[in-house]
């Protein structure tokens, strides 16, 4: 385990809900020493190659997923961050180092990306969408609308052809038999189901920037179905017969990459995950590592006799705050929500709960975008205003007054500047209810944070780093923390 931290359980396939039957697993640090890759290049010649193009967004965290021995030496990396890779050459990242590099990403990106020419707060704002290559179309006003558009859309959409780009299919084409996809998966929805969250989504986020202030902005105001808040839009649904609801969900995070290996005639699925030190002892008095999280608050609205849309708000890498499609391959390690390897907890909003829920997300989506903006920050704020992890906390905590994920890294250099963007904006004519603006500041105050512990946080920060965890996973790692296998290690060096 200590030079594995990927390792899967051998006992994984014995139920019939862990799909092995269709998306058989191998370990990353197996599949690499297997795979033509390893056979037809140097591991020193891999790294050149893989780690030249680290400014792509999906590389860094892929970097923290090799195993040690394939992390290669400082000087491969591009000099802008050989600092950091002299951290990660043996060891794990940590809380403390999630927010130092949340930090110090803002200083690192500029020098080595373009700018994608919207901010956070233009995208939150948009009231297009691009449905394929060639086609953006003005945003759907009625529900009518949005069906027709994604049947309209469905043959167009479904003959794009999906390649990966740049520097991974670079990767992917060196040994012929490791590639940086899931091969012979299948989305968990059809495309026109896909195409209907992505459309909602931005709807819901189009409606939320009605909140804004008008003045000094060319935008009209965005209405759906007539009505213009996301809350608004709700009790129309619900008033329709729809059923709705949300929970917020953890599971392992793969920064949304995936990797599959050819073995004969079969693809074989590889698991990935980046591992990190919780700074954490355990009952042996070694530090506990564990795997990091995707964590958002998942929402369903479910037509009468309909398949259900499938939406999740968070802090994304895509370059906001706000909702986005739930769109995923079926990955039955990963995020199957039915068969444990996406955790729930206890509380599901629904009713005025609900609507409760979306003024938050309306409001918190608003200070954080337009801090974004202003503060001219990379990915939107991607890291320094929070991961996914810390804005679903966020969330969590002004909704029930706590909060049960694992780890929260949002500093308070930036909890100071939000409770700043939140005053400025109300004072510019932000529309915010009382009871949403007092539990959003209160959430920003009484968030906890994982960078350091005492006697007096440490329980609680491994209740909820438990609690984090999926209840049942193919990760030793995992198993180990959740009780499920405890013959796992769950330490190492």
């Amino acid at each position: 385990m200590a030079d594995d931290q990927l390792r899967l359980s051998s006992t994984w396939g014995q139920s019939t809900g862990d799909g092995t039957g269709l998306a058989p697993l191998i370990g990353l640090d197996e599949a690499l020493e297997q795979s033509n890759l390893r056979r037809g290049i140097s591991r020193e010649a891999f790294l050149k190659e893989l780690l030249g193009d680290l400014h792509h967004q999906r590389l860094i965290p892929l970097l923290l997923m090799l195993p040690r021995r394939w992390r290669g030496r400082n000087a491969n990396l591009p000099e802008h961050l050989r600092s950091l890779g002299s951290l990660l050459e043996n060891n794990l990242v940590s809380p403390l180092l999630l927010a130092t590099l949340a930090d110090d990403l803002q200083h690192l990106l500029p020098a080595v990306s373009k700018p994608s020419g919207l901010s956070a707060l233009d995208r939150w704002c948009q009231r297009q969408i691009s449905i394929n290559i060639e086609q953006t179309l003005p945003l759907p006003q009625t529900l009518q609308a949005l069906w027709s558009m994604t049947a309209d859309a469905m043959e167009t959409a479904s003959v794009m052809p999906q390649h990966p780009g740049g520097m991974l299919a670079k990767i992917s084409h060196m040994g012929g038999a490791l590639t940086w996809s899931n091969h012979g998966l299948t989305n968990v929805q059809a495309e026109p189901e896909r195409l209907r969250n992505r459309l909602l989504a931005q709807i819901l986020n189009a409606l939320g920037s009605n909140r804004l202030n008008r003045a000094g902005r060319a935008l009209e105001p965005f209405s759906f179905e007539g009505v213009s808040s996301g809350r608004e839009l709700l009790d129309q649904l619900t008033k329709q017969s729809w059923q709705c609801c949300a929970r917020i969900r953890t599971s392992v995070a793969s920064f949304g990459l995936g990797a599959s290996t050819r073995i004969g005639e079969q693809w074989l699925q590889i698991p990935l995950a980046v591992p990190y030190r919780t700074g954490l002892l355990d009952e042996t008095s070694q530090e506990i590592q564990a795997l990091m999280p995707h964590s958002s608050l998942e929402m369903e609205l479910r037509p009468p006799e309909s398949s259900p849309l499938l939406l999740q708000y968070y802090q994304g890498v895509e370059g906001l705050n706000g909702w986005a499609a739930l769109n995923e391959l079926h990955r039955p390690w990963q995020n199957d929500r039915s068969n444990g390897t996406v955790t729930y907890q206890t509380t599901e909003l629904r009713g005025e709960q609900l609507g409760e829920t979306l003024d938050l997300c309306e409001l918190i989506a608003a200070v954080h975008n337009s801090e974004a903006q202003l503060s001219h920050l990379q990915l939107g704020g991607y890291g320094a205003l929070g991961f996914c992890i810390d804005s679903t906390a966020l969330l969590e905590q002004a909704i029930t007054g706590r909060t049960n994920l694992f780890p929260l890294t949002l500093a308070d250099l930036w909890r100071q500047r939000l409770h700043r963007q939140l005053q400025q904006q109300l004072d510019a004519g932000l529309q915010a209810t009382d009871d949403s603006v007092n539990r959003y500041r209160l959430a920003l105050e009484q968030l906890p944070q994982d960078l350091f512990h005492d006697n007096q946080s440490r329980p609680d920060a491994c209740r909820r780093l438990r609690a984090s965890q999926p209840r049942h996973s193919p990760f030793a790692l995992v198993r180990a923390l959740n009780g499920e296998f405890s013959g796992e290690l769950l330490t190492g060096g």
